[in-house]
């Protein structure tokens, strides 16, 4: 086995290995004509709203409006807690008077899940066929719920004061400001909140939102109204559930401190982890969506991530402070709940860029980005776009890949000497090389030229898959939402896998011909070898994101046609 063929091996293996890594952090939907989002009845005072399962979750749908059992308040108020809608452009929250927290936040432009419903299914370990199709468009589909937890956690963006003398608890009944609040065009809106405990501690939070943005504020004071010096720790929570998406969209706690990002899934945590260096912001972070608390104007914060009960998530952000009687303190806080999306980001300016990473070669996959999005800007079809992409690289590197195919016919020609060679000086490998590298001169090829553009076009491969892995853009985005002629789904979701496996197997079938068609190895066992890579790979795609699929077809589809006219040229 010569070198050239030797590397050819490793190089193809390397592909398999990152794709095969990247394929366990990534798992596997925009319809024709989508319904407009309903919108779901609010919460009950004391409950979160359980969100719509997402794809790969069990077959059961809870709606948004499931309710958990109620909380038991801290105080006997005079009335229920009532609950106070937050209406945008971008979202519809539901706050409660128990503890002025929430208990909804709905994307107005994403969905939980595509409305699909399953004819059938067909499973053989973790490959499965999946036949569906729409259901009746009235009905609808459900907005994309943020706020996940649990009926016995703490609600999210709920305030506590704890101290050894007096305490303030999540869920103190607070008196809305107003029972409901619309903020259109350019404006602004401003809900508060009041409590007091019955010791005598007075709470304020003052939310403020503008339409137009995922971000919003708030204002927190805390007054001593008692005769008692007291000293403790503001804290505000961030909670969910880490199972409450399902599969790939499940959610992990997140903290950036001291200039780095960590990230802990369900099961990480097996006690509270606490962060103190330069805390920026916490949040619960999903594959495409995030939700997060940024500390404002505060010089000292601690961060406490904690798993509390399997796969409930909490964040704290904590400050401590000294309240004389009389006198009162201040915390303000940034929220960001929105999608991963780079622009929304930036728009917020809150410094959580850094939760759109493309990995190692990120730079790279960020041009990427802006191009496929200026590309649907006029094609309006984000399969369309992909397969221009790829076009356009390939012209690209048309050049090398020509040189390569080139290399690569001219030492299956030589093949025969080289073997020759290496049986005349097989105890003499000083001789060997030395006629092996004398034949290469005359025939004007280097036995690595078959192999370096592979090498060079690794980076842009797995700058594209984690691309097509992570961003948002190709979320229920529809390519061929059926297929032709008939109301079954196919291609309805990018970012999910091929229900009906068709593409990953034509996929297969491409590496195939692109296999047959290539200059074969001199070493038979190596050909035979080489020949099992179209199933392995195959296999691996069957449960990839389509839009990676697609590009690799593409793909293949090009180097063949490549193949065929050098081939012929170099007859």
């Amino acid at each position: 086995m010569d070198k050239r063929t030797i590397i050819a091996v490793v190089l193809s293996f390397l592909v398999f290995l990152a794709f095969s890594f990247l394929g366990e952090k990534y798992g596997s939907k925009e319809p024709p004509a989508p319904p407009a989002p309903e919108t779901a009845e609010p919460a009950k005072p004391t409950a979160p709203a359980q969100p719509a399962a997402e794809p790969g979750a069990a077959p059961q749908e809870p709606t948004a409006e499931t309710k958990a059992p109620p909380r038991a308040p801290s105080a006997r108020p005079s009335r229920a807690a009532r609950e106070v809608v937050v209406e945008t452009d971008l979202y519809r929250a539901v706050f409660t008077e128990q503890g002025a927290s929430l208990i909804s936040f709905q994307l107005k432009n994403y969905w939980q899940r595509l409305p699909f419903e399953t004819i059938s299914k067909f499973g053989i370990g973790p490959v499965s066929l999946e036949i569906e199709r729409y259901r009746d468009p009235s009905q609808g589909a459900k907005p994309k719920e943020l706020v996940t937890a649990a009926a016995n956690q703490v609600l999210p963006l709920s305030l506590s004061w704890e101290a050894r003398q007096q305490s303030v608890p999540p869920d103190l009944f607070y008196e809305a400001s107003a029972p409901s609040l619309t903020v259109k065009g350019d404006g602004t809106g401003t809900l508060t909140f009041k409590g007091v405990t019955p010791e005598g501690l007075a709470v304020t939070k003052t939310y403020h939102f503008k339409n137009g943005s995922y971000a919003f504020d708030l204002k927190a004071t805390l007054a001593n109204r008692t005769s008692q010096n007291l000293e403790g720790t503001l804290n505000l929570a961030l909670t969910g559930t880490s199972v409450a998406g399902g599969g790939h969209e499940a959610w992990s706690l997140a903290v950036f401190a001291a200039k780095s990002m960590e990230e802990f899934g369900a099961g990480k945590l097996k006690e509270p982890k606490v962060f103190a260096d330069k805390v920026e912001w916490i949040g619960l972070n999903q594959l495409y969506f995030l939700t997060a608390a940024v500390p404002q104007g505060v010089p000292q914060v601690q961060a406490t991530l904690l798993e509390s009960k399997p796969n409930q998530l909490k964040a704290t952000l904590g400050t401590s402070d000294n309240l004389p009687a009389g006198q009162e303190v201040q915390a303000s806080y940034a929220f960001y709940f929105g999608p991963k999306n780079i622009n929304d980001l930036k728009a917020a300016d809150l410094g959580l860029d850094m939760v759109v990473n493309f990995g190692w070669f990120d730079w790279l996959a960020r041009p990427f980005l802006y191009a496929i999005k200026w590309l649907n800007g006029f094609i309006h079809n984000y399969g369309w776009t992909l397969i221009i992409l790829t076009v356009l690289l390939r012209l690209v590197f048309w050049w090398p890949n020509h040189k390569s195919f080139q290399s690569m016919k001219v030492m299956q020609k030589i093949q025969p000497r080289v073997a020759e060679i290496r049986e005349k000086h097989k105890d003499d490998k000083e001789a060997m090389n030395r006629e092996l590298m004398a034949l290469y001169r005359t025939f004007k090829v280097n036995p690595l030229g078959g192999c370096l553009p592979m090498l060079l076009q690794l980076p842009v491969f797995i700058a594209l898959y984690n691309l097509l892995g992570y961003s948002i853009q190709l979320r229920h985005a529809s390519f061929i939402p059926t297929l032709p002629f008939t109301d079954i789904v196919w291609l309805a979701d990018l970012s999910a896998k091929d229900p009906l496996l068709i593409t990953p197997i034509i996929m297969g079938v491409s590496m195939f011909l692109q296999q047959k068609m290539s200059p074969s190895p001199g070493d038979p066992t190596q050909a035979k070898m080489m020949m099992f890579l179209p199933l392995i790979f195959t296999f691996l795609f069957l449960n990839f994101a389509a839009g990676l699929v697609i590009y690799w077809l593409v793909n293949n589809i090009l180097a063949i046609i490549q193949q065929y006219f050098t081939n012929k040229y170099l007859q």
